[in-house]
């Protein structure tokens, strides 16, 4: 078996569900499990409407709730279902009908709890899920819908919940059909009560590694709207390259980093089985795409360059005191309390410098930290990490980096430098023309054994002198930096 999970944009329309029918078609000897994300922008769209209810702004989330009805309705009539479309049509109906009874308690309640959120959202994909099996029905597959809600039990943490497995294995290998198409919704699940929960933003990649190893099967893969993992974010570096395969860990590393094709719990489960993943584009299927397996294909060399925007670098400086550990335990506990998650630059006996979400950074918390210690906060910034296995034990990769970042402006800090990654801080003005001239650094001569060229590049041929450096062996350069 494998399990095939397709984001928002490969099933943004009636059209894009024909595509995907087509693409599964071709598979059906696989035994597939298909994973469907709401439809296009659903889910950015019900967050909208649910605020506009908790803000009493009834009119307004009523006609945006009008609009998103249509907008399934009108893409399920593209998908010319016949004696079939008035049975989908009363499905999706009935789906609204119920999304509109639980908007109407959170106007009765002023606010979007995490449990009425959940409960909102979950809309999408029950939404898509079941639009999809009809479509496939249509398109000659032998489908069946099958509500992720029955089957992936969750704790009830809303909004970040986290699968039971032993009762989710046990659920999905009793459900899933091995004859038939299943088809399901990523991103939601239930708690043992059945209260309905997600598992975070990008949650649908998870529910397919989670369906993947439950099920044993040969390989997940992720259809998106692009070839596969590039080498940096395409709206970034136009001219990015895809790779050909990166091990679990640098997958995980871009997905942390930034990287949109992946999200970062998602290489977990696979990791636990040894099932390889794939990334592939639903608009290209003919694409190889980027295989994800336990070992990395180049030790040493740097991979992928992911850009994070929206972080604020805060240095945090004790008065009249050196850091110490117990001042630093009164800073984890005010970032604990404040559940505000950071990434650690470093400490010195005068500040502890970090990285946090611009967004975090709240007034609340503000005064909350600020009566610990005094803050020097550089806002508007973004981080830039340098993926690769082993990358930051060959001296050379930080080196160049670190050259070509000299004259950026408003200057660039080292976050942090692990075995697999290292990151700078910059300027979010600065960061899309930090990110191409690393990118040219690195990447303007791809091996075409471990890169898909970018055929727009002008060096998209010529690949000697990258298959010279990714070949060197780590440390080959240690001398020559000494001299």
């Amino acid at each position: 078996m494998i399990v095939m999970k397709f984001g928002g944009s490969s099933v943004e329309s009636g059209r894009a569900i024909q595509r995907v029918a087509s693409i599964v078609r071709d598979r059906v000897s696989e035994q597939p499990v298909v994973v469907v994300s709401a439809m296009g922008k659903t889910t950015d769209r019900l967050v909208e409407i649910a605020r506009l209810r908790a803000s009493g702004n009834e009119r307004d989330a009523d006609r945006k709730l009008a609009q998103l009805r249509e907008f399934h309705l009108t893409e399920a009539a593209q998908l010319r279902l016949g004696s079939e479309a008035k049975r989908l049509n009363t499905g999706i109906c009935e789906l609204f009908d119920e999304l509109a009874q639980v908007l109407q308690e959170i106007g009765l309640a002023g606010s979007v709890t995490p449990l009425l959120s959940d409960a909102v959202l979950s809309f999408g994909e029950r939404l898509s899920s079941l639009i999809v099996t009809a479509g496939f029905r249509q398109e000659g597959i032998d489908a069946v819908h099958l509500d992720a809600r029955s089957v992936l039990i969750t704790d009830s943490a809303h909004g970040q919940a986290a699968p039971l497995f032993f009762e989710t294995n046990a659920l999905l290998r009793r459900s899933v059909s091995s004859d038939r198409v299943t088809v399901m919704g990523g991103f939601i699940g239930a708690t043992e009560e059945g209260v309905t929960t997600t598992l975070g933003r990008g949650g649908s990649d998870y529910t397919a590694a989670i369906v993947g190893a439950a099920l044993a099967v040969d390989e997940i893969q992720i259809w998106t709207d692009v070839d596969g993992m590039l080498t940096c974010d395409p709206r970034v570096v136009p001219n990015a390259h895809c790779l050909r395969s990166v091990s679990y860990a640098e997958a995980e590393q871009m997905a942390k980093a930034g990287a949109k094709v992946l999200h970062p719990a998602t290489v977990l489960p696979a990791v636990r089985q040894g099932i390889p993943l794939s990334i592939r584009n639903s608009r290209n299927p003919a694409a190889a795409g980027t295989r994800i397996v336990l070992e990395s294909p180049c030790d040493g060399a740097v991979m992928s360059i992911a850009c994070r925007t929206g972080v604020a670098q805060v240095q945090v400086v004790p008065r009249n005191t050196p850091v110490t550990a117990d001042f630093g335990s009164e800073i984890w506990e005010a970032f604990h309390w404040a559940g505000v998650a950071f990434d650690l630059i470093g400490t010195s006996r005068r500040e502890i410098s970090l990285v946090v979400d611009e967004a975090s950074l709240t007034a609340d918390f503000r005064e909350r930290l600020g009566a610990l210690a005094d803050l020097e906060i550089r806002e508007r910034c973004a981080l830039l990490t340098l993926v690769g296995q082993n990358a930051c034990r060959n001296p050379l990769n930080l080196t160049r980096a670190a050259q070509q970042l000299r004259k950026t402006p408003g200057g660039a800090v080292l976050a942090w430098c692990s075995d697999s990654r290292f990151a700078f801080v910059v300027s979010a003005e600065a960061v899309s023309g930090a990110a191409e001239t690393l990118h040219e650094e690195f990447f303007s001569q791809p091996d075409p054994e471990f890169f898909v060229p970018n055929r727009s590049s002008a060096f998209a041929n010529s690949s000697a002198v990258a298959g010279d450096a990714l070949r060197r062996p780590a440390f080959a350069t240690v001398s020559a930096m000494a001299d």
